[in-house]
């Protein structure tokens, strides 16, 4: 996979004059693996962490909803950081601070310990994000921002479904050696060497200074406003599936940890990456013959996987559960490939970093960190009704990205009628 990753960045690594340094894109690729790694293992431990701390799903749903709330917070702070301090000092001290916290979590004394180490992971990655999706749409031109999004985002895939992967394993076939706790210090240690290396990051020197006017006209833009409410409820239904599927896939489908595991990396590396590998390359693809191209293929792909999804949730047949997911999986992945590109076509350039920072507050301010929470509590108050309270409270996740596919049809039909009317 490494190999594949080598030659699909090699023609986006010099499009834009750089300064000497590392190749943003490989290395930023490999810091957002360790990024979803880091913040996705704790989904696959909630079975362990529930046990040893005695905590209800609620009570483990609130620990994904300090973190990403924290990271929503953390994110506002990311472009005034970068312009002052510059993108290099921004991404290696956000990765240092949330892989100092990520060994904070490892041995965390208590519930409250853990709840305030994971909130500090948040601090981190929200760091992190808004600048390296504005560096990299700066690195690469208009016609492949969406492969250069998709790749930067397999780490994303690879790496939070990874993160789950080795989780589960702690649970199964790694038990008699390794604890939930020891599982949080090996997630930790890489954070640090990728810390050192982005410190001699290339910086594209197009990457222009935000202007001292305000950004209203294009944050408030009926196209944006839609964009941000699919955002929210795409990032809704995937933060539910990613922090309850290993949940849902060892206590109702009744796989073994081992299993439940081999499965979830082979769905990340075959449904997950290859999904966000598509809609990069699709959303490049049709933005050469229609305006918008990377939103209309995010609403497709969404419409297209809720069916998909909702009979899986409620096969009884073992096998055609597992292969329908993963097709699901595919078709949601797709929207991590394009979607900055389709956010950094809402406004100029200059406004590219204000942007995504804002999109990336609000959805996952309002959609991923409430959505472990809201699940979790979903399935609480559903055991004793339903024969498959997990699966039934997941089916808000499959609601939430029908609703979001029909917005981004909207935003890629709104963006064509601003330049109907503009021409």
């Amino acid at each position: 996979m490494s190999q594949e990753l080598g030659v699909a960045a090699s023609p986006l690594v010099a499009l834009a004059p750089a300064r000497a340094g590392l190749v943003p894109l490989p290395l930023l690729t490999a810091i957002n693996f360790v990024n979803y790694f880091d913040r996705q293992i704790m989904y696959g431990l909630f079975p362990l962490v529930g046990k040893d701390l005695a905590l209800s799903d609620t009570a483990l749903g609130a620990l994904g909803f300090g973190n990403l709330l924290v990271f929503a917070l953390s994110s506002l702070v990311s472009g005034p950081a970068t312009r002052r301090f510059g993108p290099r000092a921004v991404v290696a001290t956000g990765v240092t601070v949330w892989s100092l916290a990520t060994l904070g979590s490892a041995l965390a004394p208590s519930y409250a310990f853990l709840l305030v180490m994971r909130a500090l992971v948040g601090v981190g990655e929200g760091a992190f994000g808004p600048s390296a999706n504005a560096l990299l749409c700066a690195d690469a031109p208009p016609a492949r921002r969406g492969r250069a999004m998709g790749i930067f985002n397999v780490g994303m895939a690879l790496g939070g479904a990874g993160g789950g992967a080795f989780a589960l394993m702690v649970g199964g076939l790694l038990a008699p050696y390794v604890t939930w706790r020891g599982s949080l210090l090996v997630a930790g240690l890489p954070g640090f060497c990728l810390a050192l290396l982005s410190t001699r990051m290339a910086v594209p020197r197009d990457i222009p200074d935000e202007p001292r006017l305000p950004a209203r006209r294009y944050l408030l833009s009926p196209a944006y406003l839609a964009c941000l409410a699919g955002g929210v409820l795409a990032n809704f239904g995937a933060g539910s599936i990613i922090s309850w599927m290993p949940t849902l896939l060892v206590r109702e489908r009744r796989l073994a940890p081992t299993l439940a595991s081999a499965y979830l990396g082979l769905v990340a590396i075959v449904c997950g990456a290859g999904g966000v590998l598509a809609g990069g390359y699709a959303g490049d693809a049709l933005s050469r013959r229609v305006r918008s191209g990377h939103a209309l293929i995010v609403g497709v792909s969404f419409i297209a996987g809720v069916p998909v999804a909702l009979v899986a949730l409620f096969c009884p047949a073992q096998g055609v559960f597992l292969a329908l997911t993963a097709v699901a999986a595919f078709l949601f992945s797709v929207y991590n490939g394009p979607i900055a590109a389709a956010v950094d076509e809402m406004g100029p350039r200059a406004y590219a970093t204000t942007l995504q920072a804002n999109f990336l507050l609000v959805v996952t301010l309002f959609g991923n960190a409430p959505a472990a929470l809201v699940t979790g509590r979903a399935s609480d108050l559903l055991k004793g009704h339903v024969g498959a309270p997990l699966a039934t409270a997941l089916v808000g996740a499959m609601l939430a990205f029908l609703t979001s596919g029909a917005l981004f049809v909207v935003v890629a039909r709104l963006r064509r009628e601003t330049r109907t009317r503009a021409g």
